[in-house]
């Protein structure tokens, strides 16, 4: 930008007011300079980060080649020779101070210099110098201080889009550390549990044995047959709380299957956690392979089991799949009383206390999961018109 500017105001000065400027050498220093931006734009592709000594290099070519232009068109009697002023305001806010102490001290050689040697402006129209050169001090401003607000004001978006994201890497630290927590939390009661569970288990079989022996009992052992049901339901989810982190994520090892086959398996298998509630699944006709496999059971466990609580026993939970390009996408959606907007806004993100007696612990844990496998997972809700969950994954 700032060479289209100088090649401008040589061509301005040369035809519009009839300076006589030694065009060959000028237009030399241009030429090398846009030979030397585009090597410039070759390099910013490059993966490679630029370096400080780059940037040093680079103004320090800038300030070269606008000395070079002075020396031609009158050194330091040409209105523009403050063009040195916006490549130090650059050096200022990219450069260390040492290296901007350098640049500022490399000018001012370069500004002395040209207040005695310089080839001077030959100007016939000697009347109209002075009103030429308080033409050129007013584009000299005005171009530098478009200059400056233009590099300032990229500069203080880039460090509040740099600050944001950094405040985003916190919060999600944060997050990412309190679901550690949690994770530690539910691994240790899954150990504590256990023992204590598998002692109800064999206490139930013993006395569903003693119902099919004894009559008087023999109306409990349908109930005690669920209840054993159940029980092996927990202790198949304590095994998966308690499993191994590297075994949580061995789907790459799995057996291939379709995302619909697997999707209608896991809802039959879910149906037996909440018998009373009904439940639809809508799939396509084909889909792609199922990805993730142990990650998406985790957050769909939860969804479903929110939705459950959410109709209790009379309402209805629709489950829908949709693949689109390189994405899946599984809503779950129920028609329950719905979410408050207050705490639409905080689901996910926090611990929250509901009016069906949970804490939000669950869907923290599945907003997290849905990032880790590059997915996302979105709430909505209307109140009074139920809630849905869509998380879309890639396959």
């Amino acid at each position: 930008m700032t060479t289209l500017a100088q090649a401008l105001l040589v061509a301005g000065a040369y035809y519009g007011m009839g300076v006589n400027l030694p065009l060959t050498p000028l237009c030399i220093v241009l030429a090398l300079m846009v030979a030397f931006n585009g090597l410039t734009w070759l390099r910013m592709r490059l993966a490679q980060p630029v370096r400080e000594s780059e940037l040093l290099v680079q103004l320090f070519i800038d300030i070269s080649a606008l000395s070079v232009l002075l020396y031609f068109s009158g050194g330091a009697t040409n209105p523009f020779v403050s063009f040195y002023l916006p490549a130090l305001a650059v050096a200022a806010a990219v450069l260390s101070p040492r290296y901007a102490f350098t640049l500022a001290l490399y000018s001012f050689a370069c500004y002395s210099g040209l207040t005695y040697l310089y080839e001077p402006l030959h100007i016939h129209d000697h009347d109209q110098a002075m009103a030429y050169h308080l033409a050129g001090m007013w584009v000299n401003f005005l171009m530098s201080a478009a200059l400056i607000t233009w590099f300032v004001t990229r500069m203080s978006a880039t460090v509040r889009a740099r600050d944001a994201q950094l405040a985003q890497a916190r919060e999600q630290q944060l997050q990412d550390e309190r679901i550690v927590a949690l994770g530690t939390q539910a691994a240790s009661a899954a150990h504590e549990m256990s023992t204590p569970l598998a002692t109800v288990a064999v206490i139930a079989g013993e006395l569903r044995i003693e119902a099919g022996r004894n009559q008087a009992l023999t109306m409990y052992r349908d109930d005690l047959a669920i209840v054993e049901e159940q029980i092996a339901v927990c202790k198949t989810a304590l095994d998966r709380m308690g499993m191994d982190v590297q075994m949580r994520h061995a789907d790459a090892d799995a057996v291939p299957v379709k995302l619909t086959d697997w999707l209608r398996h896991f809802v039959d298998v879910w149906r037996l956690r909440h018998p009373a509630v009904s439940i639809r699944l809508s799939l396509p006709q084909d889909a792609a392979p199922a990805r993730h496999q142990q990650l998406t059971g985790q957050i769909l466990l939860t969804l479903l089991d929110n939705a459950a609580q959410a109709v209790a026993e009379s309402g209805k939970i629709d489950v829908t799949l949709s693949v689109q390009r390189d994405e899946a996408m599984i809503r779950v959606a129920d028609d329950g009383p719905g979410i408050a907007p207050e705490l639409l806004r905080r689901l996910g993100y926090e611990p929250v206390r509901s009016s069906t007696g949970g804490k939000g612990i669950g869907l923290m844990l599945a907003f997290a999961t849905a990032r880790q496998m590059e997915g996302r997972l979105t709430l909505s809700s209307d109140t009074g018109c139920g809630a849905s969950a869509t998380l879309t994954m890639p396959v």
